[in-house]
């Protein structure tokens, strides 16, 4: 009977000290989601945003959260996607433009192909033509005469075995919001810096990307003579 007690009185004991460490977590965890939402809110205001870098990681682990309380006050789950490329972008290019080209990766979505394409799969992704009824075309020309790895993906398996084999230093994604969002946690998990160019219009064909913006991200080098 003695041990027994002893055993229950044990067991109550680690019961209340662990009881004790949920409510603490959860206490830090939701001051932690009103500090980030606070820093969110003053950032759609303002335009001006503090702390990136502990945002980045507030939105990556407290996401669904975040984007609850937000709902709260009609703001757009989007928005924070949004907000969240955005962060990552700027605390990457520092570092990403830095990267020597030959060290870059480029991945095109094949959503932005044209509905005529002639080019098929491949073990390493669709194998670009160049017949010209795209823009993929003259941004994989541009894009390996400056030395980089250029993929034209259907979907986020590829890259990942392309990142596996090729080991790019630097990495530049092409895609939807949601897709762009998902990659640059992936990378920043990789610890690949990365930069994200989201789609004009989305969809499964006929995309429309920026293609000046893509251009201006992909030459981008601050590391030197290039």
């Amino acid at each position: 009977m003695a041990i027994l007690e002893n055993v229950l009185s044990a067991l109550y004991w680690l019961s209340t000290i662990l009881g004790a460490l949920l409510l603490i977590l959860l206490f830090l965890s939701t001051i932690i989601v009103i500090v980030i939402t606070v820093l969110l809110a003053y950032s759609f205001k303002t335009g001006n945003i503090l702390f990136p870098n502990h945002l980045i990681l507030g939105i990556m682990f407290f996401e669904g959260p975040i984007k609850a309380v937000m709902r709260f006050f009609h703001v757009d789950d989007t928005a924070i996607d949004r907000i969240s490329v955005d962060l990552q972008n700027r605390a990457m290019w520092a570092t990403f433009s830095k990267v020597p080209f030959e060290q870059r990766a480029i991945f095109i979505p094949q959503c932005l192909r044209s509905v005529e394409c002639p080019a098929r799969l491949s073990p390493e992704g669709i194998k670009c033509k160049e017949c010209g009824r795209c823009g993929i075309a003259n941004a994989k020309k541009a894009a390996e005469k400056l030395g980089y790895m250029f993929f034209v993906v259907p979907g986020s398996s590829f890259i990942i075995r392309m990142v596996r084999k090729y080991h790019p230093k630097a990495i530049i994604g092409v895609g939807c919001l949601i897709e762009v969002k998902d990659g640059l946690d992936l990378m920043h998990k990789y610890k690949i810096p990365a930069i994200g160019v989201v789609l004009e219009r989305s969809g499964c064909v006929n995309t429309i990307l920026d293609w000046d913006r893509f251009f201006e991200v992909m030459e981008a080098y601050e590391g030197g003579d290039a």
